[in-house]
């Protein structure tokens, strides 16, 4: 091919032809800026495939650590909500001397139980959001997010553990019976003595009392941790297909996670729950082609309050507008109710 050109060159100085052989230069010129910017652009392609490959294996990585998560959640919340259930019970001397005797986790009600989760995909992830495809940049403030919820848990978490050092320094110094709780096989003497504390003892009322009120905020922030997760999750399902409300449905559900109850506008029902959860973060999402105002009485706070959605926007609620357990939600277009939803434990905001 190069001789070739070189051979038209050559007869067109031959012929004297001067001004055709410049342009034909010009041209040739071109023709070879053209097929280096070709090359340039299928190697630039080339390379762009290789990164997208490549990243969408890091968010394979980061699905996986936040399904863990999920799961690890699942079960601490669960945990946690049987606690706060058991704790009312006893300090409200609901718990008989029969029901001590023959469960242990009645007597080992104050411990610690701390989400095992991991975040390391997820920061690492962050660090690298420069380098995001533009398909996946939407991530980026739910990962954030994220974190943000996970800094909230760790900070109550170790708040809430002061409250168990006190309490096991306690039984250390006063309690006798403490060195013997460990053994698989009590004795009755042993473990009524055991009992007896449980039963009549004000100073462990009160070490459970503050107990459960450090491990209710605690809970508050698993409950946040869980939520951030599960948006995270639905984001990158999102991005990598068609993906609405029934698919939102399907992929929260294999959670328990379940989308609050609808209900009409003058509905004034209240949800019942077994205790009275601190007010906490869920996953909302609006699942219609227009943009909506959920809004709500707190009754925490006292006042009402509201957040926007935006058609097809899937979030969590901020901390300064965290919602009670005990909720009717209205939803507001144009100024108006047109439908109410009821709250309910595991469960998020579908707008359909």
């Amino acid at each position: 091919m190069i001789k070739f050109f070189r051979k038209i060159r050559q007869n067109l100085l031959s012929q004297g032809k001067t001004g055709r052989y410049f342009k034909y230069a010009i041209g040739e010129i071109i023709l070879v800026v053209i097929g280096i910017l070709i090359a340039l652009s299928l190697n630039n392609w080339n390379e762009k495939r290789i990164q997208n490959s490549n990243f969408d294996k890091l968010i394979d990585a980061l699905e996986n650590e936040i399904i863990e998560n999920i799961v690890e959640a699942n079960y601490e919340i669960d945990w946690a909500r049987g606690t706060q259930i058991n704790a009312s019970k006893i300090l409200n001397n609901e718990i008989s001397r029969k029901q001590f005797l023959e469960n242990k986790n009645l007597r080992d009600l104050i411990g610690l139980n701390r989400l095992d989760i991991n975040s390391d995909d997820v920061r690492s992830l962050v660090k690298r959001q420069e380098d995001f495809p533009n398909n996946y940049k939407t991530l980026i403030p739910h990962l954030k997010n994220y974190l943000k919820k996970e800094e909230r848990y760790s900070k109550q978490d170790l708040e809430y553990g002061q409250y168990i050092t006190g309490y096991f320094d306690f039984l250390i110094k006063t309690q006798p019976w403490y060195a013997t709780s460990f053994v698989k096989v009590l004795d009755s003497v042993a473990l009524n003595k055991q009992v007896d504390f449980y039963l009549e003892n004000l100073v462990y009322k009160n070490y459970l009392r503050s107990y459960t009120d450090g491990y209710q905020y605690s809970l508050r922030e698993m409950i946040g941790v869980r939520s951030a997760c599960l948006v995270i999750l639905a984001e990158i399902k999102k991005i990598r297909g068609d993906f609405g409300a029934d698919e939102i449905k399907t992929l929260f559900g294999k959670y328990n996670i379940t989308p609050y109850t609808e209900k009409n506008c003058n509905d004034a029902e209240m949800s019942i729950v077994d205790f009275n959860e601190p007010g906490t973060y869920l996953p909302l999402f609006n699942a219609t082609n227009k943009t909506k105002i959920i809004r709500w009485k707190d009754d925490e706070d006292s006042f009402t309050k509201e957040i926007q959605l935006k058609p097809g926007e899937l979030t969590i609620n901020p901390a300064s507008k965290r919602m009670q357990g005990n909720v009717l939600i209205e939803i507001i277009f144009n100024g108006e109710c047109i439908k109410k939803y009821k709250a309910k434990s595991n469960g998020y905001l579908l707008i359909q």
